[in-house]
């Protein structure tokens, strides 16, 4: 089992002392290691400390030199899937439980207030959307649900008075017209107001992970009601609620926007992100891991031509990527023959190519190894594929070239040698093959 690396409270709380150490007891205490804790700032998050848990399931942490702010505590590996955040204003202690399965639940009054707020309002908003984009919206309902959103903010509000969670219940604050007269109406004063309440120049709003959640949520409802191909209009809409905030602030917060939109799969929006705002931030900060990683991810997105490279083939002949031209579409894949995903894989491939004409589909398998005996071994039972070895250098060069971080890695091409897919498993690239092949015959 792989030990986790912070904190499961089942039956008592975990409990953070302003002025004395922090102790909490895990259970069952075999399973935790290490706690890791941050501080969250407007260019990303610096680390504060960490502490290991002992054999009896205690853990001990020291808030004596931490500020008023919000924090990041990792719980387990990779760190950026498995962590919650809380605020802390440096008088109140901070306490709570956490499980898998129903995540943490914050029992000190400024993280409870807040969570609760934050979750009341979410599923009220989800129900109230989902009203409103059905064929038939139930005006009685939707008014009902504005009520609740009404009731929701003003208690937050009032037991959140003067104290540190106030400024976050007030900044997360939603559009809620005074009156419901119809959707189209509705979603237009929402867009117009939507960042009404957020100040992107509050630093401590900027050192929390409010920002690119008030983003993300604008984005995505947006383009929910709008379509997605209002994608320019809706990040120069974001972009125009930044742009007067500190510039480093804005690349980390729109690099954390571009990654997400790379997740979900908007390529598009992506790319015109970067193309249009991020690698100008990028460039004037002289971030070149940055603006790197935003040229390689648009050299590698659907429609564009991918990098060239040479090979020589079995008679010694050199041959290029951009110059073969033996088929209509081509399956760049990337493997190894010490993997063992694609010493399954790549056999199947092999016998799925057994059915396609060769003139229409072409398989060239890259094989990223680290000596030439087993891949030779391997390549002899994979008759239908162009073999192309890269080992030592040309192996790294290749790897950063196409951002492999994986293998098997596939890219579907075209003549041109142009992407028209990147499929993620065998499934989907079978999926691909085969819809290919149907419409050639057509």
């Amino acid at each position: 089992m792989i030990k986790k690396i912070l904190l499961l409270v089942l039956l008592s709380p975990f409990f953070l002392y302003c002025q004395d150490s922090t102790t909490g007891e895990f259970s069952p205490k075999e399973d935790f290691d290490f706690a890791i804790l941050y501080r969250l700032t407007p260019t990303g998050k610096t680390y504060a400390q960490d502490t290991k848990i002992g054999n009896d399931g205690k853990l001990k942490l020291n808030f004596d030199s931490l500020s008023k702010g919000s924090y990041r505590l990792v719980y387990n590996l990779p760190e950026e899937n498995n962590y919650f955040d809380f605020i802390y204003d440096g008088n109140e202690e901070v306490s709570f439980t956490f499980s898998e399965t129903t995540g943490v639940v914050f029992t000190d009054s400024q993280n409870r207030i807040l969570n609760e707020y934050l979750n009341e309002m979410k599923a009220v908003e989800k129900a109230l959307n989902s009203e409103l984009t059905s064929e038939s919206p139930n005006t009685t309902e939707i008014k009902t649900l504005l009520r609740k959103q009404i009731d929701i903010q003003n208690r937050a509000e009032n037991e959140s008075k003067n104290s540190f969670a106030s400024l976050f219940v007030k900044a997360n604050k939603p559009y809620i017209p005074n009156d419901f007269k119809n959707r189209s109406l509705y979603y237009g004063e929402k867009k117009n107001n939507f960042f009404n309440n957020f100040d992107f120049e509050d630093m401590q709003l900027q050192s929390s992970s409010f920002p690119l959640k008030i983003i993300e949520k604008y984005y995505e409802e947006f383009t929910l009601v709008q379509g997605s191909t209002f994608y320019r209009s809706l990040i120069n809409d974001i972009y125009f609620e930044l742009k007067n905030s500190d510039s480093e602030f804005q690349k980390t917060v729109l690099a954390e926007f571009w990654q997400s939109l790379v997740d979900k799969n908007k390529n598009n929006a992506a790319n015109y992100l970067a193309d249009n705002y991020l690698t100008d931030l990028a460039t004037s900060h002289d971030d070149t891991v940055l603006i790197k990683k935003l040229d390689l991810f648009k050299n590698l997105s659907v429609g564009a031509k991918v990098p060239n490279f040479t090979w020589k083939d079995e008679n010694d002949n050199e041959n290029t990527l951009y110059s073969t031209d033996v088929a209509e579409y081509y399956v760049l894949a990337f493997w190894s023959s010490d993997c063992p995903h694609c010493m399954e894989q790549m056999p199947i491939l092999n016998e799925k190519m057994n059915t396609i004409n060769s003139n229409k589909i072409k398989v060239i398998a890259v094989g990223l190894e680290m000596e030439d005996e087993p891949w030779k071994q391997t390549t002899e039972q994979l008759n239908n594929f162009i073999h192309v070895l890269r080992k030592d250098e040309d192996r790294a060069a290749i790897t950063l070239d196409y951002n492999v971080t994986g293998t098997p890695t596939y890219f579907v091409l075209d003549k041109d040698k142009k992407i028209i897919g990147k499929p993620q498993g065998q499934n989907t690239l079978f999926g691909i093959i085969d819809t290919l092949e149907a419409y050639k015959k057509q």
